[in-house]
């Protein structure tokens, strides 16, 4: 199995990854967890199902952890109260049972052709991004070792890369040992860790976006509230009656405030944008191809001084006014 395989069907992979990825300097034999290793990767390679199932406990690979991704999850989410997490705790045990289906039926696929097939269920799909599976990259399978305190029981370390963490993670799997002195993967030990850490980084990566994205606007309101002021000096002198009046405000409109939201669309256009920040961000693109839109025909009205042409303009900025304010308290509860 390749040492880069990129990990796309989630849990699923891992189970694989977990149970078959690397090449041992161990010499194994076949009563060892080194041996079993091996075997479940040659049982992969020769697609032998029968083989891989008898080496891998899967219902207690994908039982115990989904529990540790659910407990990850609601416990990494720091503005839940208690009730809220046992509240998401139970609701998720709900759609355990499917999605665990969903993830064999992966696993089956893939030993049976060495292909994964992309998941149809959008839950599975959800589940996946959520905890951050989908972007898992197989390393190493390292340090195997019997438990000191129960010889039937091995841990071995199973290096992957998660590209949000941009660095290394040591996922612990457990085998056990029968009383035939068979050894078996049956669960991984920190899963819960793992997608707690996942959660850190993508609010550290939110809060981040939240500051950039907050400093822009400062920055552009500040040019706006200027030409607004540039805009109620023009009237002042003048009126729109006035050729001269009605040239410098389309002159305002179009090199000023127009120009300036074109610049701020591509500041934010430039910006990475985090996980859970997608819909924030689309709004305040939307919200610059309004305000664009409406200096534009703003502009044309100061020189068709059509009906219609100043209408639209005034519709362009009252959509782009609504859009900020769903905007604005879209952030406050980021924020928070």
């Amino acid at each position: 199995m390749d040492s880069k395989l990129k990990v796309g069907i989630g849990l699923g992979v891992i189970v694989l990854l977990t149970a078959g990825g690397g090449y041992f300097l161990l010499k194994p034999g076949n009563d060892t967890p080194e041996f079993v290793m091996q075997s479940v990767e040659k049982s992969i390679t020769a697609h032998d199902k029968k083989e891989f199932y008898k080496l891998v406990d899967i219902d207690s690979v994908l039982n115990t952890s989904y529990d540790e991704i659910v407990e990850g999850l609601a416990d990494s989410d720091k503005s839940m109260s208690i009730e809220a997490r046992e509240a998401v705790k139970n609701f998720t045990q709900m759609l355990k049972s499917p999605l665990i289906i969903s993830l064999k039926s992966a696993i089956d696929s893939y030993v049976e052709t060495g292909e994964f097939q992309e998941p149809e269920n959008l839950g599975m799909k959800d589940f996946l991004n959520r905890t951050g599976i989908d972007k898992i990259e197989f390393r190493a399978i390292e340090n195997i070792e019997i438990n000191p305190a129960n010889d039937k029981e091995a841990v071995a370390d199973i290096r992957i890369f998660q590209s949000e963490l941009d660095k290394e993670f040591v996922l612990k799997t457990v085998l056990n040992k029968n009383d035939s002195g068979e050894w078996r993967v049956v669960s991984l030990q920190n899963f819960k860790d793992f997608v707690m850490l996942i959660g850190e980084v993508r609010r550290d990566q939110l809060n981040n976006y939240l500051s950039k994205t907050e400093e822009i606007n400062s920055i552009h309101d500040k040019t706006i509230r200027d030409a607004e002021q540039k805009y109620s000096s023009i009237l002042a002198l003048g009126s729109l009656g006035q050729e001269n009046t009605r040239s410098d405000l389309k002159n305002l409109m179009l090199d000023v405030i127009k120009k300036d939201w074109e610049v701020r669309k591509q500041e934010f256009f430039n910006l990475q944008v985090p996980q859970g920040a997608e819909t924030l961000h689309n709004l305040r693109l939307k919200i610059c191809d309004l305000e664009i839109s409406y200096a534009e025909e703003y502009a044309q009205w100061m020189s068709d001084k059509k009906a219609a042409t100043i209408k639209s303009a005034e519709e362009k900025r009252r959509q782009a006014q609504t859009l900020m304010t769903e905007a604005n308290v879209l952030a406050r509860r980021m924020s928070n």
